[in-house]
């Protein structure tokens, strides 16, 4: 997925990360035209994906169902890879958009620890759901979004970070920290890291029901244990 290498070049080492990036669209559509093609393909790929399984997601598969030539997928999406990245990305939007929803919607009764709690059942849920569908392309596209996340890479973050601000705005007077940007970090990195631990190692924990109880109990710990 990815490797390093050192160099010598002005008696600096240099650390060099070679990434496999996860695949993309072609090129943007701009015209109305072009962005209604686009999404159609995206949600004629996503329902193959769902109702029939990855290997019924071929290039023909999709031109028939969606009644476009061939060479109008490759215009915009060059391989499958492509084509389901687009789809896992708006997997990723709807749910952030809806995590997002969710935690403002909770009732006046609800406590920090049910916040936390949604979220990261909304985001372990996200995972499962891409495992599931197609395993092979998560895990590459699970290793790329860690070397964002490490700074190895340059991308435009995701939709995790939003949920840290809104859960610290919506339940901030249960939250006990001396440095609030600080438990900002760590909060966030759990959030992202160790979901993505379970996608990489262990997959068999994103369908546990008690993952989510767990993982909560130690964010909440972490926003409301008294500074010494």
């Amino acid at each position: 997925m990815a490797r390093t290498s050192r160099s010598s070049a002005s008696g600096e080492q240099a650390c060099v990360v070679r990434v496999e990036r996860p695949g993309g669209l072609r090129k943007a559509p701009r015209q109305a035209r072009s962005v209604a093609l686009v999404a159609a393909l995206k949600e004629t790929g996503r329902k193959i994906l769902e109702e029939e399984g990855r290997e019924a997601l071929t290039v023909l598969r999709v031109a028939e169902s969606a009644g476009v030539a061939v060479s109008s997928i490759y215009e915009y999406f060059p391989t499958m890879d492509a084509l389901i990245a687009a789809v896992f990305e708006d997997y990723r939007t709807e749910s952030r958009d809806a995590l997002l929803a969710g935690i403002a919607a909770l009732p006046a009764s609800a406590t920090l620890y049910d916040g936390v709690l949604l979220t990261l059942t909304v985001g372990i849920g996200v995972h499962r759901k891409k495992m599931l569908l197609d395993p092979a392309f998560n895990i590459r596209s699970t290793h790329y979004e860690e070397l964002v996340r490490l700074d190895l890479v340059k991308a435009r973050e995701v939709w995790e970070a939003g949920a840290t601000p809104a859960l610290m705005a919506r339940f901030d007077s249960e939250i006990r920290v001396r440095d609030p940007e600080m438990a900002r970090f760590l909060v966030l990195h759990t959030l992202l890291a160790l979901p993505r631990a379970m996608v990489l190692e262990r997959p068999d924990y994103l369908a546990a029901p008690d993952a989510p109880w767990l993982l909560a109990r130690m964010v909440h710990a972490l926003l409301t244990t008294e500074p010494r």
